[in-house]
């Protein structure tokens, strides 16, 4: 919810270039609450709902044409959660490199723990 407002409100104020990483798919109760999705989203893939980045990144676009955006559906690793050893590292890998290729980071996910790592990555940065 907090993402596609803040993404819309970042259109307002002029910014086009935007990375989004989501690791859920749109659900029928998301286009009453987030302003990025709409119904059709939610019979993607016989109804399984398309990936929110996805979905939202194409949004932005269909509202300002001159928006560059992506989305990349990407499960951030939080402590104490078990994943493969393989998996983990590469998402580790694309989850910095995109920290490292952006001007701001806005760490709207809804756990504590899936803010640690990319905090981390942020401020290693500077």
């Amino acid at each position: 919810t907090l993402g596609c407002s803040v993404a819309r409100t970042l259109l307002g104020w002029g910014i086009r270039d935007f990375t989004i990483l989501d690791y859920g798919t749109v659900s029928y109760s998301n286009p009453v609450r987030q302003n990025l999705f709409t119904l059709e989203d939610c019979h993607f893939n016989n109804g399984q709902g398309k990936p929110k980045a996805q979905a939202a990144a194409e949004a932005l676009q269909q509202i300002a044409a001159d928006v560059k955006s992506r989305g990349i559906h990407l499960s951030i690793p939080m402590p104490g959660h078990q994943e493969p050893r393989e998996s983990i590292q590469e998402t580790v890998e694309t989850l910095d490199k995109l920290i490292q290729e952006a001007d701001a980071v806005y760490l709207l996910t809804d756990t504590r723990e899936s803010r640690w790592l990319p905090t981390l990555m942020a401020a290693a940065h500077d």
